[in-house]
């Protein structure tokens, strides 16, 4: 029994094993048959993004310069004299009008000196009054006489000399009064005080830095351009600047004619319209846009590919006789960049179509197709 139990299992896995042996055939036989038909079919080409060319004559190049604040004057002030420092009027940050009085002087040696020449002035005065009233006589005398010419000659001389002493001690007298006011340090222009350096009871000598002085009313910039922008602009024109995220309406006040010879920049000086939120020294900015003129064509960044020698390569559409395009390859000089967008030129001819995105899905020489939606 066990016998017949097993030669019966055997004969039913072998009639299995033979029936999955022939369902694998003819599986493969419909797969095969599956690729014929699909061998048959002729090739789709593949659809791509184009875009046809058009000339350009020039392109607009956007600059951004950077510049400071500053005022319009800006002076060191100091004593032309030395002395003790009796009194410094202004503090720093403080807003002075012109003429005002910054610091002074002690005076009392000089305030002395002037007595005692104004002293000695009135003593050759008298003497000066003696001598020509002696003059006088001998002039009366000698006509009648009784005097010689030398005496005379004495008289006159006599005066002659004190008038000269005279004039030498009016000229000591203004000296003291021109010591006197450069004693008191006054404001060049209204402004605003910066740095001080100096207190009262200072001993200083002439030169010695007091306080600087800013012009707060008539704000500037300086710039640094590149010679093609400098070049672009005029004596008066007016242009906007932004300092702090703030705009400005500044005038072009001078171009300097020389390069900066670190920079290799030119030096424009603009005025500032009204009173800035900046303070001097911060940043301010110059955009401005000057036009190329050059012969070429804006692309899309995503249509080149970096070619050899500083070149770059774009795909182009050649049609078919049969409706279709065949892939072409051009050689551009990149001349501008503008965000996503590139000018260039090479052997590209307007009315050419170019492959405008999706470049790495195709090759040259193969055929292709418009994509949908480009007539």
């Amino acid at each position: 029994m066990n016998r017949l139990l097993r030669t019966s299992f055997i004969a039913l896995v072998a009639v299995g094993f033979l029936a999955s042996l022939a369902g694998g055939a003819a599986l493969l036989h419909l797969r095969a048959a599956q690729s014929k038909v699909e061998a048959a079919r002729p090739f789709a080409p593949v659809p791509v993004a184009s875009l046809v060319l058009e000339a350009a004559r020039s392109y607009d190049v956007a600059e951004r310069f950077v510049g400071r604040l500053e005022p319009a004057q800006q002076a060191r002030i100091a004593f032309e004299r030395s002395g003790l420092v009796t009194a410094v009027a202004v503090e720093e940050g403080e807003v002075v009008s012109a003429d005002a009085v910054i610091a002074t002087l002690d005076t009392a040696i000089l305030e002395v000196e002037r007595d005692r020449l104004l002293g000695q002035r009135k003593q050759v005065t008298a003497s000066l009054e003696l001598a020509r009233l002696t003059e006088g006589r001998q002039r009366v005398l000698r006509d009648r006489g009784h005097a010689s010419e030398q005496r005379l000659d004495e008289a006159r001389l006599g005066a002659v000399a004190l008038e000269g002493e005279l004039a030498a001690l009016d000229a000591a007298i203004r000296r003291i009064d021109v010591d006197l006011d450069k004693s008191v340090v006054r404001a060049p222009f209204g402004g605003r005080i910066g740095a001080r350096f100096i207190d009262t009871g200072s001993v200083v000598d002439a030169g010695t830095p007091v306080v600087d002085i800013l012009e707060t009313g008539r704000p500037q910039a300086r710039i640094g351009l590149s010679p093609e922008a400098a070049a672009a602009l005029t004596p008066g024109e007016v242009v906007g600047l932004s300092a702090n995220g703030r705009n400005l309406q500044a005038r072009v006040v001078a171009i300097r004619p020389d390069l900066t010879t670190a920079t290799r920049t030119v030096s424009v000086l603009f005025d500032v319209r009204g009173e800035p939120a900046a303070k001097f020294g911060d940043t301010v900015e110059l955009r401005l846009s000057r036009p190329v003129v050059a012969e070429g064509f804006w692309l899309p960044i995503s249509a080149l590919s970096e070619g050899e020698r500083g070149l770059w390569s774009v795909l182009t559409l050649q049609p078919d006789d049969n409706g279709t395009f065949r892939i072409g390859q051009e050689t551009v000089e990149l001349l501008h960049t503008a965000g996503d967008r590139v000018f260039v030129r090479g052997t590209l001819r307007a009315g050419d179509r170019v492959v405008a995105n999706g470049r790495n899905r195709v090759v040259p020489g193969q055929q292709v197709s418009l994509a949908a939606g480009e007539g």
